[in-house]
């Protein structure tokens, strides 16, 4: 009877242990290699009102943004292809849209990051196309695109007319 509070600590401790043993906090930082984009008017990022962002030509529902104001989005790349499509759609004083599609042109490069978290693909980026109806240019900061947090490209919009 006596030693049921100690097996009761011991299993309490050994459980505790256990779980802390498998844990390993980097792999949900961004599990995923997603090229982060920042979004600019000038050299100044902000939130860009009534942006929409959606992939061209991917199953399923593919819409990132719903015209919504942010100033970053996430922009996934397939890794069974080597480009993936945007149609960038905006808004400006709720009457006038302007339609963008920006394309980019990829390798998809097989990762393993570790026992705990597996596999991943990262990707070398080869270029960027746009339209410029409301985009006046997209900058890449880096051509290596890994799970980190850090932006790979701006995205600079015209400055709409008042």
């Amino acid at each position: 009877m006596n030693r049921l509070p100690i097996i009761a600590i011991f299993s309490l401790l050994a459980l505790a242990l256990g779980m802390s043993a498998c844990s390993d906090d980097s792999c949900y930082d961004n599990g995923s290699s997603l090229p982060l984009a920042t979004l600019h008017v000038g050299e100044t990022q902000q939130a860009i009102p009534g942006l929409s962002v959606m992939g061209i030509g991917v199953p399923g529902d593919s819409l990132l943004v719903d015209s919504s104001s942010v100033s970053e989005v996430y922009l996934p790349l397939r890794a069974s292809v080597g480009t993936t499509s945007y149609a960038l759609w905006r808004w400006i004083n709720n009457e006038t849209l302007l339609r963008d599609t920006i394309t980019i042109e990829y390798e998809p490069i097989e990762y393993f990051h570790s026992i705990e978290c597996g596999a991943m693909y990262n990707f070398d980026i080869k270029a960027v196309n746009t339209t410029h109806h409301g985009i006046d240019s997209v900058v890449w900061l880096t051509p290596h695109v890994t799970n980190s947090r850090t932006p790979a490209l701006r995205i600079y919009f015209t400055q709409p007319a008042s």
